[in-house]
């Protein structure tokens, strides 16, 4: 398209269309983020993973999406938004048909990673494709859908594992995949042929190598570093020599982006506390969101807690998910003619009062105790899923409309990273600690003092039940309860840890929402001259 043939005007059906292959895409990336976590142990049995390809299994996908996200949303911007989406489309269908077909896991770790690179051109480019082809009255509501969509699919993730893996195979979730990824295929080539998305690409324009280069280097080795640390040790090379990297690049970004007439991101639009906020927001619902459903899965599954199947675990956070949707679907709604400033406000509140209420969490509570702490924290979430990008994308110009998707969307996926290794810290921290009591207190003297010490810090939580059996009634009892208190211990710490990340949150909205509400494509005069 030349740069003097109209755009088209966005229409109803158009509209329609696109936001139902956009949501069907993001049902596929979400719940593929959160639904491995739930069937891992099945895979590792299947595939004799060791632990370090196990760990990978997550990672892989975590670090391809934060590392690509930003330069295949940027390049959606110069080369065609529904180029880089029918290219998300294919790459994670291949990726998917890897991981279906994988006998080892060279093969599954390889599909894994295609699938973060396939999610990252979705999730990038989504968002700026259902917003270029929705008129800019029905943009609250309809983007308000898709970000319930994308909310509930991260959430439902774990529902949808259990379910495959109790009643099929895990490899089912993959054969799904390539249903879905089929018919948002068909319907993206129907939406390309009408030109239901206007093409905004920028004439002349080029993607900045040097700025791809520092950023693949900038959030590569910082995904990994992050990922591994807990396993390979903080001070260890293989964690100190990718942060390094990562650090050097970071200066390397900056000074690209300040040489550069057409940077991969333009840092200006940073000055706008609003598109700060947008950001560094979805960083937060990231964290709170991960943290919550990695740790909330463990604590549930566990035999020292409640000992839920995959399936009930699941089936456990449907309150969580059911108040994502409801408060992303209504939302946008309700407030699309106001201010952002309390509904964020309040959201953040509610995920920090949320986690702090499971914090709280007793060895002896019941599900009845919490499943409206989830309710909580599931409203705060669905609130930001659907709000945030909303608050930043309308300050940005058309042409800059996929670097902005794909910058916010960068800060979700490492929120949702940096809130597992936060978490996880926690846990292992305080799971440390209460371990060397537990086992300081193993009853003296008897034959299985040894083989339980080694359980409890090794072996799987079959083999502790296993050995507990073989005590006598009053100590088996008594390590029971204290291994239950520990559960809740190491639970408790990594809801603390989403609490206070929650609270940061709830202080950077007071202070950078403050003020009128601007105008729209309003970061735009932080890039202009004179």
């Amino acid at each position: 398209m030349s740069s003097t043939e109209p755009i088209a005007t966005p229409t109803r059906s158009g509209t329609s269309a696109v936001l139902a292959m956009t949501t069907i895409c993001m049902l596929v990336v979400g719940f593929n983020t959160t639904a491995v976590a739930t069937i891992l142990p099945n895979i590792k049995a299947e595939l004799d993973l060791t632990p370090a390809e196990l760990q990978w299994v997550m990672a892989i996908y975590t670090v391809a999406s934060a590392t690509f996200i930003s330069i295949l949303s940027r390049l959606g911007d110069i080369a065609g938004k529904m180029g880089v989406f029918l290219f998300g489309i294919v790459i994670f269908a291949l990726g998917s048909a890897s991981v279906l077909f994988s006998e080892n896991a060279f093969l599954l770790l390889v599909g894994r990673c295609a699938q973060g690179i396939g999610g990252a051109a979705l999730f990038g480019t989504s968002l700026t494709v259902l917003t270029a082809a929705t008129p800019e009255e029905r943009r609250g509501a309809v983007i308000g859908f898709w970000g319930a969509v994308a909310g509930l699919s991260l959430s439902v993730g774990p529902i949808v594992g259990g379910a495959f893996a109790t009643y099929l195979s895990w490899r089912a979730i993959f054969t799904a995949d390539l249903v879905l990824l089929a018919a948002a295929f068909v319907i993206a080539l129907h939406a390309q042929r009408r030109r239901y998305v206007p093409d905004t690409r920028m004439p002349g324009a080029k993607l900045d190598k040097a700025g791809a280069i520092a950023l693949v280097l900038l959030l590569g080795p910082l995904s990994f570093a992050l990922s591994s640390g807990e396993s390979q040790g903080w001070t260890s090379m293989q964690t100190l020599l990718p942060l390094v990297v990562s650090a050097l690049a970071a200066v390397l970004l900056i000074l690209t982006a300040r040489r550069s007439d057409d940077p991969l991101i333009e840092l200006r639009y940073f000055r706008h506390r609003r598109y700060v906020m947008a950001g560094a927001g979805m960083f937060i619902a990231g964290f709170a969101l991960l943290c919550f459903f990695v740790f909330f899965g463990v604590f549930v599954q566990s035999p020292d807690a409640f000992g839920y199947s995959a399936m009930r675990a699941g089936l456990a956070a449907a309150p969580l998910s059911a108040a994502i949707f409801i408060a992303s679907f209504v939302a946008p709604r309700l407030l699309a003619p106001y201010s952002f400033h309390w509904p964020i406000v309040f959201a953040m509140a509610a995920m920090a009062v949320g986690s702090f209420l499971l914090s709280m969490t007793s060895s002896t509570a019941s599900y009845s105790e919490i499943w409206w702490k989830l309710v909580i924290i599931g409203a705060g979430l669905g609130m930001c899923f659907s709000l945030l990008p909303r608050l930043g994308m309308r300050l940005l110009p058309d042409e800059h409309a996929g670097q902005g998707s794909g910058v916010i969307s960068a800060f979700l996926y490492f929120g949702a990273t940096l809130g597992t290794v936060v978490g996880g810290v926690a846990e292992a921290v305080t799971t440390r600690s209460g371990l060397s009591e537990v086992i300081a207190a193993l009853p003296q003297g008897s034959m299985q003092r040894a083989d339980l010490a080694h359980a409890l810090t090794h072996g799987s939580p079959s083999t502790v039940q296993h050995l507990i059996s073989g005590l006598d009634a009053g100590s088996g009892t008594a390590l029971a309860s204290a291994l239950r208190d520990l559960q809740a211990s190491a639970f408790d710490s990594a809801m603390l840890v989403a609490a206070v990340g929650a609270t940061v949150g709830l202080l950077l909205a007071l202070w950078l929402l403050r003020g009128p509400v601007p105008p729209l494509r309003d970061a735009m005069r932080f890039t202009q001259k004179g």
